[in-house]
């Protein structure tokens, strides 16, 4: 099977691409409710801003329920990064509507080292960048692409992994929008209920009920 259907469904199954699009948008509302761009705030301002809310939210998201035991923070070089599996996911904000026009040659030097990762489908010859990137063995670092407009209120998000481009290429060797067709949340817990042996209809009221780990997501 591809890599990309492997780990769409992986991190799929355990609630993870819910939980991003979930810190994705609290993030956003947060930023722009926070900063006016009236006020003289510059894109700059918002591209730092933007980063370091979703970086929270995604702490936050990580931290609870479930998921908790699934996901760890796992940063690469001081970028923010979380590993669930054998997959770690990095972030990179782009400018909105222009997700497939990165260009990684011109990324952080961690980001160029991440595009430059072995991909068996599309090989590439390895060149020396000179770059000190300290991976882990066996962890494929995928990159969670950002973006949003105020007005109208518009959010992009994309799970992909990148291709180093310098040659005018493409810049993904595959890449997925996370938004509103991914499904039910695997986070939802059912209620369980705890019943005695019995089926006694007019003690009903009395019977203890225990709730088992539900979370409630946007």
């Amino acid at each position: 099977m591809a890599e990309d259907r492997v780990a769409w469904d992986e991190l799929l199954a355990v609630g993870f691409l819910h939980a991003v699009r979930e810190a994705h948008r609290d993030a956003t509302v947060a930023l722009f409710n926070a900063l006016s761009r009236t006020a003289g705030f510059k894109e700059r301002t918002y591209g730092v801003g933007a980063f370091e809310t979703l970086a929270s939210a995604l702490d936050s998201v990580f931290g609870r329920g479930e998921l908790a035991k699934y996901v760890v923070r796992d940063d690469l070089n001081g970028s923010p990064g979380w590993r669930c599996g054998r997959y770690r996911v990095l972030l990179k904000r782009h400018e909105f509507g222009n997700v497939r026009a990165i260009r990684w040659d011109r990324a952080s030097p961690t980001k160029q080292a991440v595009a430059r990762q072995g991909y068996v489908e599309d090989p590439q010859l390895a060149l020396p960048l000179g770059l000190d990137v300290h991976d882990t063995p066996g962890v494929v670092t995928l990159v969670l692409a950002h973006s949003a407009s105020e007005e109208p209120l518009e959010m992009e998000l994309f799970l992909g992994r990148p291709r180093w481009n310098a040659d005018g290429g493409t810049a993904w060797h595959w890449i997925k929008q996370v938004d509103d067709t991914l499904g039910p949340d695997p986070r939802r817990k059912l209620v369980e209920r705890t019943l005695p042996l019995w089926d006694d209809r007019d003690d009903q009221e009395d019977v203890p009920m225990r709730l088992r780990g539900e979370t409630k997501t946007a």
